[in-house]
């Protein structure tokens, strides 16, 4: 770890707080948002599910979840808090680094607005290279062709510039790498499909082992939430930095969230704001609000998207059965075409034959024929 985040996330220097709000009943919540009517008003529309799980939280249940869109933005933002996005990418890339620079996304060419992302930050680092983190809640069809696409924008990006600023003197060594970092709430089928592994890096390499110490330009790596939560159940003193992190990003049960803390109390301060979010009612109810809208969006998409899968395969299927068909119709087509072939080759040679028996009756050769 840097120094900046060795210091921000000292296993020794925040204190042991109680990671949850400790709200006695539902009536006591309930009494309490009733008291702040524009959070009232919000709570009263939120679904079940979504209203239990904000009273779980307030009771001390289970905690909130890292991966809301909101929650994740407040607590993850580079422009507000470096350290602590620099101790997570510190623990993914295993070296320790500091951020230097948040690239605005204004002017990207890629612009999904049907994307299930909840957070897409562009930053640089200290040592010059790029990393691009997101946080997906659903894992794409065609992750890799996606982080293609964007790691060769920013990379374009970066070559416009350098040629820019380094004129006559600009070398393709300068640029720097970059690296696609994708953190998967639910994870694609493929990525799951791999027993005991929740992290996927991907670099190119030749197949004639040349060049064995580059990987080119950009770097992907997949962190699969789902998969770790069902590897690492348990959370110690002996743990890693990154397993740390990635139970902070996936686990909401209590026995976890206090393993996390006994073990790294530099979670603590992480989930005592998380906490104070019940300080302010309207604040909570309005990220509980909009987190529920994007998972409606989402699931709205989710729902377009495998229809038109469905609609994809059934066309597919369709045009498969009528190439079946059309192939079936040619070699009926082939074989009447054969059969009338072989009927008028019959009927030729049975009219040549008649003639030779004609020709011989007449000539006499009736009985010896």
């Amino acid at each position: 770890m840097s120094k900046t985040t060795a210091t921000s996330f000292n296993p020794q220097a925040a204190p042991k707080i109680p990671p949850l709000p400790d709200f006695p009943s539902q009536e006591k919540v309930e009494s309490y948002l009733s008291s702040h009517p524009s959070a009232w008003k919000i709570y009263s529309e939120l679904s079940a599910d979504l209203k239990q799980e904000l009273i779980d939280f307030c009771t001390g249940k289970h905690g909130l979840k890292v991966t809301y869109d909101p929650v994740f933005r407040r607590i993850f933002n580079p422009s507000l808090c470096h350290s602590r996005l620099e101790a997570l990418l510190s623990a993914i890339l295993a070296h320790p680094l500091r951020i230097i620079k948040v690239i605005p996304r204004e002017g990207m060419q890629l612009n999904e607005q049907t994307s299930f992302v909840v957070i897409d930050v562009l930053i640089q680092l200290d040592d010059g290279s790029f990393a691009n983190v997101e946080m997906q809640k659903i894992g794409y069809n065609f992750p890799l062709a996606r982080a293609d696409c964007y790691a060769s924008d920013i990379i374009m990006r970066q070559y416009s510039q350098a040629r820019q600023e380094q004129g006559k003197t600009f070398s393709f060594q300068n640029l720097h790498k970059v690296y696609c970092i994708i953190l998967m709430e639910k994870s694609p089928q493929e990525f799951r499909s791999v027993k005991n592994k929740y992290i996927h890096r991907r670099t190119s390499s030749f197949d004639t082992n040349i060049y064995q110490n580059s990987s080119g330009l950009h770097e992907d790596i997949f962190i699969c939430l789902d998969s770790f939560h069902s590897i690492v159940h348990n959370i110690t003193k002996d743990s890693t930095y990154l397993e740390a992190w990635l139970t902070f990003l996936s686990a909401t049960d209590t026995e976890t969230i206090t393993s996390l803390i006994d073990a790294f109390p530099c979670f603590a301060a992480i989930y005592q704001e998380i906490t104070d979010f019940v300080k302010n009612p309207e604040e909570l109810m309005n990220m509980l609000s909009e987190a529920l809208y994007i998972m409606d969006k989402n699931m709205e998409r989710m729902m377009v998207t495998e229809l038109q899968d469905e609609v994809n395969a059934l066309m597919a299927e369709r045009n498969t059965v009528m190439a079946e068909r059309d192939s079936a119709m040619a070699a009926r087509d082939s074989a009447i075409a054969e059969r009338d072939s072989i009927k008028a080759e019959y009927l030729a040679v049975n009219a040549k034959l008649q003639r030779i028996l004609d020709y011989l009756k007449l000539h006499g050769y009736q009985d010896e024929a």
